[in-house]
């Protein structure tokens, strides 16, 4: 039996045309394979890239500090923490003055005044006029009693007005113990005993009066006494015990 011509021929075409089929499949899958290849490493690279650029966009916000001012913003910003601290010093001293206010007046167990010539809790030294013509007192005489136990004193005098050149002189049981004492603002101590009688006498008025003030530290009341000395008239300071 002989082979038909025809087939022989679609035989021979098929054998022909198979291997350039199969290289053209090859090639088309190389070209894909190639595509994907290139088109991985290049969204590998766009990647990298953009990660790159966000790491240095975060390091250069980290290194200049949070909320970087707008130019002309810095004199506001300085100003502000400026008027803070003003507003603070402000309330500071109103609160400073509030409490000296109180201490001063409502305070009444430590500093008060019993009467115009008598202050308790005064320290040595207190002033209450600047001139000798804004006194208006009379000379007293007072008595003092000490703590138990005390056998001797200091006095201390001073002029709590204006420093204008008064002059006294202390006798203690009618003995001058200290004589022509220039009064001063800053108090002068002399040592007297227990109990005693203390006179005061003016010597010398400077200006519209001799005025003084005079402390004995020990005494129980802690009284400040304020007076007046008339030229030549003395006041009489009575120092008992308990």
């Amino acid at each position: 039996m002989q082979d038909n011509p025809r087939h022989s021929e679609l035989g021979k075409r098929d054998k022909k045309y198979k291997p350039t089929e199969r290289r053209e499949s090859e090639e088309a899958d190389l070209y894909t394979e190639q595509q994907e290849s290139e088109e991985t490493e290049l969204y590998s690279e766009q990647q990298e890239s953009e990660e790159t650029e966000l790491y240095s966009e975060q390091q250069e916000s980290e290194e200049e500090g949070p909320n970087p001012e707008p130019p002309g913003g810095s004199e506001e910003s300085e100003q502000q923490p400026v008027k803070r601290k003003n507003k603070h010093v402000f309330w500071i001293g109103i609160i400073a003055l509030v409490l000296t206010s109180y201490g001063l007046f409502f305070d009444r167990d430590k500093i008060e005044f019993v009467d115009s010539q008598t202050g308790i809790g005064m320290a040595a030294g207190t002033t209450l006029a600047n001139f000798d013509s804004d006194v208006d007192m009379e000379p007293r005489n007072f008595t003092v009693k000490m703590k138990e136990g005390k056998t001797t004193s200091r006095m201390l005098i001073w002029d709590f007005a204006a420093e204008d050149g008064d002059i006294v002189t202390v006798k203690v049981d009618g003995n001058i113990i200290a004589e022509n004492v220039g009064l001063l603002r800053k108090p002068a101590a002399i040592d007297i005993p227990v109990p005693s009688v203390v006179e005061i006498v003016g010597v010398k008025d400077g200006v519209g009066g001799i005025t003084y003030g005079v402390k004995f530290p020990g005494e129980i009341a802690n009284h400040t006494y304020f007076n007046v000395a008339p030229e030549g008239s003395a006041n009489v300071y009575t120092i008992t015990g308990p």
